[in-house]
């Protein structure tokens, strides 16, 4: 959204590409300065094609809320290709599949293809997104702007020398935290499924990694600018996330390879396409 000044010399507001609007947080004008734009539909081609599906697959009465949100996303986010750890990318759109499906969250429809984790995101009318794993949905952001800022918080630490964690929670239930030595809450990035403390210097990320069986899963990654202060910031983490029960976490996604858990990892040592 930006403004614009009209006849009268009113200011309104009005809809352009992500990828056009000046107004974008520093940080996301940087991730998106590796992004692509694609074709995308237009608003007459989803009111003649939109339906509204049951779950059974039948078609349901399209409700008119939930075409003005698609043209809202197609408009805003169409087309909209951006890699973050891996080669495949996020890409934005409906890709002519104009259809909206209930869920217990309300309308929504498949409006990004996570290329990380090779999954649909659903896109719900009010722009929070939710994904399904094993047959569980999740609401993971509060809106694609909130995700675009996580996204873009990952880009800009994930070369720093960096460790891996794993906490796990009651299902449903976010890591509790309660500690004054973490980094300031990046709450601009911070939603149901990503949690970010950030100042600068250090930053931790809480990312909900699995939530279907008998506990919710996190990944927390614990990232500092030197070297030398990562124990510190892995030692406040220790100590601010209680009430969960911590495990061990093997895997390396920025760094795509198995070493011993909580074992230091960064980047810039390794060779990466991105």
């Amino acid at each position: 959204m930006v403004e614009t000044t009209v006849a009268g010399g009113a200011r309104q507001r009005v809809d352009v590409h992500i990828i056009d609007d000046p107004c974008l947080s520093p940080r996301v004008k940087a991730l998106l300065t590796r992004a692509r734009r694609g074709p995308a539909m237009s608003a007459d081609q989803f009111r003649e094609s939109a339906r509204a599906e049951a779950p059974d697959g039948g078609e349901v009465p399209l409700p008119d809320a939930a075409v003005e949100a698609m043209v809202r996303f197609e408009e805003r986010y169409g087309g909209l290709w951006y890699p973050l750890i891996g080669s495949n990318g996020m890409e934005h759109g409906l890709d002519g599949e104009v259809t909206v499906h209930p869920s217990i969250d309300g309308w929504s429809f498949s409006g990004i293809l996570d290329g990380d984790q090779t999954w649909t995101v659903e896109v719900l009318l009010d722009e929070r997104t939710a994904m399904t794993l094993a047959d569980r949905p999740r609401i993971i952001n509060r809106s694609i702007m909130q995700r675009l800022e996580s996204h873009a918080q990952l880009a800009q630490v994930r070369g720093w020398p960096h460790v891996t964690l794993g906490i796990s929670t009651e299902p449903g239930q976010e890591p509790t935290v309660c500690g004054a030595d973490l980094p300031a809450l990046d709450v601009v990035a911070t939603g149901p499924a990503d949690k970010w403390w950030s100042n600068g210097q250090a930053a931790v990320h809480a990312g909900l990694h699995k939530w279907w069986g008998g506990e919710d899963v996190w990944i927390v990654r614990c990232f500092a600018r030197q070297a030398e202060d990562l124990a510190a910031t892995v030692e406040s983490v220790r100590h601010a996330m209680t009430g969960s029960a911590w495990v061990n976490e093997d895997w390396c996604a920025l760094c795509t390879h198995f070493r011993h858990p909580e074992q230091p990892a960064s980047r810039r040592h390794r060779s990466s396409n991105l």
